[in-house]
């Protein structure tokens, strides 16, 4: 009889883990049940979902990022350990464990928890702090990994968005925090105009976050849509537009870049295993929001030395972003990235870590 595995993840990260994890996970033989909704509401009901958590010979959870947007993953949580099934956590990111920490949306689920994967064995073991009984198993990112192995050549990307080779191709992805995006965007539009006073050429592209609902918003009384961030771009003093997913997606944007402007994205971490110049640009209102999210104010990249941290300052954005185009003033970051951001031996190292500890626990 196969073992039965359950896999939940809201949010865009695990959902695109899971994803590539479940045909790895068949060919181990296990049934599998894949409930994601790679940032969207998920299909399946709450009472499907434990349903088939209480049934499961294992439980692997995403960490959303929010109470609403980690029901899906508590509720099979609860179910699994009503019934007596194992389950843990994959974090996608640095301190995603702290989404368990007291205080936290799932810390009721913590102390139960029988396994936790982190991006690093160091991360894993940090753990302990809110996985009392878990084993802590440093597996990876595979996304990350795949960061490593972009789909398409800087040349591909800049025809395919008609780039021209003398322009410099400024990337600023967003995230799920609507009224951040517009205030960084906005910054971002007038420290590029400064630089473009001196005859430097400049596109801005702007992608949104999957977990973003202002793409979606209509006006309640018209129920037209209300195209908010195209009303932003509208008034850009630089060429600016917004690329979809139907163009190319943000990760494929990343070897075409020359430069990307972000705050907490894993499109930074890209970046440096892209060796692309990134700058996190900063606001109160963001290290707040990340702050509850991750239970810190400091941001990874920057910490590591991946990337450049402004805060809130439209001249030193421009002068930081005029530096870094430059070999001398990218020469440091550049070092570090390649230090900390290798390109892996072999593609899909991860995923197979993620799968063997999956096949040892259930």
């Amino acid at each position: 009889m196969s073992r039965k595995a359950v896999l939940v993840g809201r949010d865009a990260a695990p959902s695109g883990c899971f994803k590539q994890l479940e045909p790895i996970l068949r060919d181990c033989g296990f049934d599998l049940s894949l409930i994601v909704g790679g940032g969207k509401p998920l299909a399946k009901t709450m009472e499907e979902i434990a349903f088939l958590a209480s049934h499961a010979n294992i439980l692997l959870l995403g960490m959303s990022s929010s109470l609403k947007l980690a029901q899906p993953e508590i509720v099979a949580g609860n179910a699994a350990r009503n019934a007596g099934v194992p389950y843990g956590f994959y974090g996608d990111v640095p301190r995603c464990w702290a989404r368990a920490r007291k205080g936290a949306w799932f810390e009721d689920l913590a102390s139960d928890a029988a396994f936790y994967f982190g991006v690093t064995q160091a991360d894993a073991d940090a753990a302990r702090e809110v996985f009392p009984k878990a084993q802590l198993i440093g597996t990876g990112n595979p996304l990350r990994e795949e960061a490593a192995f972009p789909s398409f050549t800087r040349e591909e990307v800049r025809a395919k968005l008609n780039v021209a080779s003398e322009e410099k191709l400024v990337l600023a992805p967003g995230g799920k925090f609507a009224a951040g995006n517009m205030v960084s965007w906005a910054v971002v539009m007038d420290a590029l105009s400064l630089l473009a006073r001196d005859g430097k050429r400049f596109q801005l592209l702007l992608t949104t976050h999957p977990g973003d609902r202002i793409p979606y918003a209509t006006d309640a009384a018209t129920r037209e849509e209300m195209n908010l961030y195209e009303e932003l771009v509208s008034f850009s003093p630089i060429p600016t537009r917004i690329v979809g997913k139907d163009v190319l997606m943000t990760s494929d944007i990343v070897p075409g870049a020359d430069i990307i402007v972000e705050f907490g994205s894993s499109i930074g971490i890209e970046g440096a295993y892209q060796n692309i110049p990134v700058v996190s640009l900063g606001f109160e209102i963001l290290f707040h929001y990340l702050e509850q999210e991750r239970g810190t104010r400091i941001l990874e990249a920057v910490d590591d030395g991946l990337s450049e941290l402004v805060v809130a300052d439209v001249s030193k954005l421009a002068e930081t972003i005029q530096s870094l185009l430059t070999a001398e003033g990218f020469a440091r970051m550049r070092a570090c990235q390649q230090y900390l951001c290798p390109k892996p031996i072999e593609r899909g190292a991860a995923l197979r870590m993620i799968a063997n500890a999956v096949m040892q626990i259930a």
